[in-house]
């Protein structure tokens, strides 16, 4: 039996999508509904929000335990004040296929902390901000890279300007840049000189995702200051910035990154 297509793009991508996380139990409420019932059904459901859907099972309105909190702090009688009251009418909502990491994103940018899930219009689940927190707390993520360089004030002349890492350890023979996300970058200085692979086996390319456009523009200006510009070309609707350290290195900044479209495209380095 051939895999949802969902589950196919997160083996072959390595990205969660919202069908993995999503909660497909979902519990709807009546709009009509008084407070107190609302809280029964959280509580018993153990759910952090309802959602009411109209004859044809769309969601129409959303309530939360915020709004609860909300309705109380203003002085409503719980058995007595209505949930069409206090709920958030037309909520935001997403499809199953969408990634984990857009999912946070549509979050941040409408201040929701839940996003009913519906495909063909129909409601079919409900991701919270906790599910996004847990899956991307709890999936393996590349937390170090670590560089040989044959010059470390060089070096680190150029990678902390370029990717705004902050230097947080450093020695006569080793730097540790740390970026926002907890990734580190290790240089590490030796008298041997950088690691070279000439057989092509091991270490080619560092590649790190720019921040937005106006930020991969920031880093073709860098590497183009310091003579380290070598391409910047468009693959599958990704703009790829190429450039060299000081060691010769391919460094590699894209926009979009994996996490918010996944590569469905292996590129040759040349």
């Amino acid at each position: 039996m051939e895999r949802p297509e969902s589950e196919q793009r997160r083996n072959i991508a390595g990205v969660h999508t919202v069908a993995d996380i999503m909660r497909p139990a979902v519990t709807t409420v009546e709009t009509h509904g008084h407070l107190a019932a609302a809280a029964y059904l959280m509580n018993h459901a153990n759910q952090s929000a309802l959602v009411a859907v109209d004859d044809a099972d769309r969601p129409v309105a959303v309530i939360t335990e915020a709004d609860l909190l909300r309705a109380v702090a203003n002085g409503a009688e719980a058995e007595q004040a209505r949930i069409e009251d206090w709920m958030n009418r037309d909520p935001r909502t997403i499809g199953p296929d969408v990634s984990a990491s857009e999912a946070a994103q549509i979050m941040v940018d409408t201040a929701n902390r839940h996003l009913p899930v519906v495909s063909d219009g129909r409601l079919v689940g409900i991701v919270a901000v906790s599910d996004i927190v847990d899956v991307l707390v709890h999936s393996v993520r590349l937390s170090s890279v670590v560089v040989f360089v044959s010059d470390l004030t060089r070096s680190l002349a150029f990678y902390q300007p370029l990717l705004r890492y902050t230097p947080t350890v450093s020695d006569a023979d080793t730097a540790v840049l740390t970026g926002p996300d907890g990734s580190q970058l290790y240089l590490y200085s030796g008298s041997d000189g950088p690691v070279r692979r000439n057989t092509g086996v091991g270490l080619q390319y560092v590649a790190w995702t720019a921040g937005g456009p106006r930020d991969l523009d920031r880093c073709t200006n860098v590497l183009t200051e310091r003579g380290a510009y070598t391409s910047r070309d468009t693959v599958e609707g990704i703009d790829v910035l190429e450039g060299r350290d000081p060691d010769g290195l391919p460094v590699l900044i894209t926009y979009p990154g994996p996490g918010q479209t996944p590569r469905r495209l292996i590129r040759s380095p040349h």
